[in-house]
């Protein structure tokens, strides 16, 4: 119970402080909307602001000795494990910013503190950092915390070769000046190489990879699909790989070399391929993007995400990187870093952006926030029964009798893409449509149109009003906890704001869902209405910032498929004739049954490397391609349908329909079907090892 008060006062607390804007810009730590990558990109971005004008940028990365603990209150330090200590923290130290933001720039995520000044002149930058020490030192004795200066450290970063020292001193002691510092999990260099960082992702990853050598070899062990989950999983392969990657480049490209062997590593591992693998097909097989086209992805969505919150400080400073990437010298031979190319992006948008000065949780009233509506989602209809809309009369009849009745739906046009939201009104026969952007998703559109019912109801203040809608998942998000929630959708947070001001004015709503073409005759109105939005609905352009992210996607799967068109002609032909683009998933998550001896045979099989006779003779591990029956060569098809060594042919295991002879190239083709079942059960009956 104790816990789940802290909650409930920690989620008051966080609005109360966050629609006030009570905390500092510069504090990043435990916010919504907010992470250690903005922290991060931040401070990067301004490196290399500061290396495009030849400056310095002298950074104080500094440890406050045991914070938490030497909070003074009436009773001393906070409580350790407490949800609520790090915003307590945080409102204990909000007028840190105040005490030295007029000398310098300020970073704070929880009790990580950076301090740095951008200039051309060692000496101001001296000077400068001395007087902030001073006050720092005096703000820090008023709260009754101190500095651990031993751990603390000044890191000069610059494009110049001899970098002169400065003393910053600290209560007479000076802090250390180093050539590198790990701030919030990345090890960034004097010179922004990222080359310690890389060293450092490396030898944490390479210990991991045992974990996955420990759990199956090439024919035993776990199944790939578990494999890949494990490779994905938090704090084991993959999130090493991703945490703060779009801010590498431009950087030493041997270095990033390194990240790409380990990720051929771990996926030789999970399906057991052979070393000989072609790269490209390998990546394609497991659904693994090259890692160079996944940082620009991850870049994006990081990038679309804060792009709603106007006041962020990083849009402003990008847009003055990308003044120098133009107009100075240092660009010139440099790789675009990945964040301007979702500026860029970003721009190419058309139409407005939905953005606002904090997150749209922070400017919706609490008490709409925690309101609970009338939501039902379970009528008893079923999808697809042909009773489903006598079901609902009955229903309407036993809840809602003499209620009015709405129906709101959404459809997306395949041809152009653009999506249509609609509302009708059966008791007036009044249809409401509206033509939203091309990127709105589905889910946008059925909360658009839900919205634009609420607002109806509201302004001609109908009591008694029923709304069905076919968007479970747009009606589970109304309920949901928005303080739990991952996104935090503005129309989601509008919608309780109208239900809980219709509550307040005694105007009963109530929201249900129903099943999508099941024969409900005002659903089916209301889908003809959406499809008819699509192409003549009233004009809504404003684009929302978690519809952006399927743009993100997108880029990354096209780039992904131009990239894997042309490396095709040098290497991987054999693949690119079975698996002509990239699957959306895997083959083997769906046939995940398989035991591992199977499915790495059969992507073995796919890629053309396996351990046929031909290919060991072409790898010269053998001496001939002969087979070891005398017969024929040993390739896939005598093997599989002709070799008398097995006892039995493919053929035996096949459907009648399939026409014989066949290229067994061609079935690998069908692993997304049953067949697959086919050829590991005739690979197992004949324990082959390929």
């Amino acid at each position: 119970m104790a816990k789940i008060l802290e909650h409930l006062i920690k989620n008051r607390l966080e609005w109360f402080l966050e629609s006030k804007d009570v905390l500092p810009k510069s504090q990043f730590g435990f916010r919504k909307s907010l992470s250690t990558m903005d922290s991060l990109s931040t401070l990067v971005t301004d490196i290399r602001i500061a290396f495009s004008k030849n400056e310095y940028l002298v950074g104080v990365f500094l440890d406050i000795s045991s914070a938490y603990d030497n909070v003074l209150l009436q009773l001393k330090s906070l409580p350790q494990g407490s949800v609520l200590s790090p915003i307590l923290y945080t409102i204990y130290t909000f007028d840190l910013d105040l005490a030295v933001n007029s000398i310098c720039n300020v970073l704070q995520y929880a009790d990580d503190l950076a301090l740095y000044i951008s200039t051309d002149n060692l000496t101001t930058a001296n000077s400068r950092l001395n007087s902030t020490m001073e006050y720092l030192q005096c703000w820090l004795t008023d709260h009754g915390l101190s500095l651990s200066v031993s751990k603390s450290s000044i890191v000069i970063f610059t494009r110049h070769k001899n970098v002169p020292n400065i003393p910053v001193l600290y209560n007479g002691l000076p802090i250390p000046i180093r050539d590198k510092v790990k701030f919030l999990g990345m090890v960034l260099d004097n010179k922004l190489s990222f080359t310690q960082h890389i060293e450092y992702i490396s030898k944490k990853c390479d210990k991991n990879i045992n974990i996955l050598r420990s759990l199956s070899g090439v024919w035993w062990g776990s199944h790939p699909f578990s494999q890949k989950l494990l490779y994905n999983a938090t704090r084991i392969i993959r999130s090493h790989l991703d945490y703060g990657c779009f801010l590498l480049e431009p950087c030493n490209k041997s270095s990033l070399k390194t990240l790409d062997k380990i990720q051929y590593k771990c996926l030789r591992i999970i399906i057991g391929a052979m070393k000989s693998y072609p790269i490209n097909a390998l990546q394609v097989e497991c659904v693994d993007p090259p890692l160079n086209i996944r940082r620009q992805y991850l870049s994006d969505r990081f990038f679309f995400k804060i792009c709603q919150l106007s006041s962020h400080p990083l849009i402003p400073r990008l847009h003055l990187l990308s003044e120098f990437l133009s107009s100075s010298r240092y660009w010139l031979h440099k790789d675009c870093p990945h964040l301007f190319n979702s500026l860029v992006s970003f721009l190419q948008i058309p139409g407005p952006i939905f953005s606002c000065n904090t997150s749209p949780l922070f400017n919706t009233p609490f008490k709409a926030i925690i309101y609970q509506p009338n939501i039902h989602l379970d009528l008893d209809i079923r999808k697809g029964s042909p009773e489903a809309d006598l079901k609902l009369k009955e229903a309407i009849g036993k809840n809602w009798k003499d209620w009015m009745t709405m129906c709101t739906d959404a459809s997306k046009n395949t041809d152009d893409g653009c999506t249509g939201a609609a509302v009708w009104i059966p008791r007036f026969k009044i249809i409401f449509s509206f033509k939203c952007p091309s990127l709105c998703s589905i889910f946008t559109a059925e909360t658009i149109a839900i919205h634009e019912a609420l607002l109806y109801i509201e302004s001609h203040s109908l009591d008694k009003t029923v709304i069905f809608s076919d968007s479970k998942s747009c009606l589970s998000a109304i309920l949901a906890n928005q303080f739990q929630s991952k996104y935090k959708f503005p129309l989601i947070l509008d919608i309780k704001s109208i239900l809980y001001r219709c509550h307040l004015k005694g105007i009963s709503v109530c929201l249900a869902w129903i099943p999508s073409h099941s024969g409900i005759c005002e659903n089916d109105k209301a889908d003809l209405c959406a499809k008819e939005a699509t192409r003549n609905g009233t004009p809504l352009n404003v684009t929302y910032s978690h519809d952006l992210l399927s743009l993100a996607r997108r880029k990354l799967v096209n780039t992904w498929n131009e990239i894997w068109k042309a490396s095709q002609i040098l290497k991987g032909k054999h693949y690119a004739a079975i698996q002509d683009n990239i699957p959306s998933r895997p083959w083997f998550f769906i046939f995940n049954k398989a035991n591992k001896r199977a499915t790495s045979i059969v992507c073995r099989l796919r890629i053309g490397h396996a351990c046929t006779y031909v290919h060991l003779a072409k790898l010269r591990i053998r001496d001939s391609s002969l087979c070891e029956c005398g017969l024929n060569e040993g390739n896939t098809n005598h093997i599989f349908f002709n070799c008398t060594k097995l006892s039995s042919s493919l053929y035996d295991y096949l459907p009648s329909d399939i026409p014989r002879p066949i290229d067994f190239n061609s079935l690998l083709i069908f692993t997304n079907t049953s067949f697959v079942y086919i050829l590991c059960d005739f690979i197992n009956s004949n324990n082959i090892k390929l």
